[in-house]
């Protein structure tokens, strides 16, 4: 089990927002999902994937638990998420662990919950990537193009 150490505070549930990184939480197991099987659009590698809902006393969210981590977390049980980020899926918050984030169990517990209030709920907008550029050495002379 790791200690946090000062510099890593937790955050609380209601203080999510939208693409978020390095986030330290705290929060309870409230329901598993079901098991999907997806794969991965461009190496066709298998993965396995479950919505977890958890929460502590300001609110609750979804936690996509993907692979491995399926098997290490149990129903009603509090966990410490380090190194995690917010994601929006399909316009929704979910809280995702990515490459660098670990699940971990804690000696703290979570006894009561706040089930009232959703950060998965609300649908936020996706803000739009602006443009990278591309070098433009594919492309032609500006007289060549018409």
């Amino acid at each position: 089990m790791n200690i946090l150490s000062e510099e890593n505070k937790y955050i609380k549930v209601n203080e999510l927002s939208p693409n978020v990184r390095d986030i330290n939480l705290l929060a309870k197991i409230v329901t598993l999902g079901d098991i999907r099987e997806v794969s991965n659009r461009n190496t066709g590698e298998e993965h396995k994937v479950m919505d977890v809902l958890i929460a502590d006393d300001t609110a609750k969210v979804l936690y996509s638990a993907w692979n491995e981590q399926i098997d290490t977390i149990k129903e009603g049980e509090t966990y410490q998420f380090l190194n995690a980020k917010t994601i929006l899926f399909r316009g929704h918050i979910r809280l995702s662990l990515g490459r660098n984030g670990t699940i971990e169990e804690t000696k703290e517990k979570i006894d009561e919950t706040n089930d009232e209030l959703d950060m998965s709920e609300k649908e936020h907008e996706y803000e739009r990537r602006g443009f990278r550029g591309g070098g433009g050495q594919n492309r032609r002379p500006r007289s060549d193009r018409y």
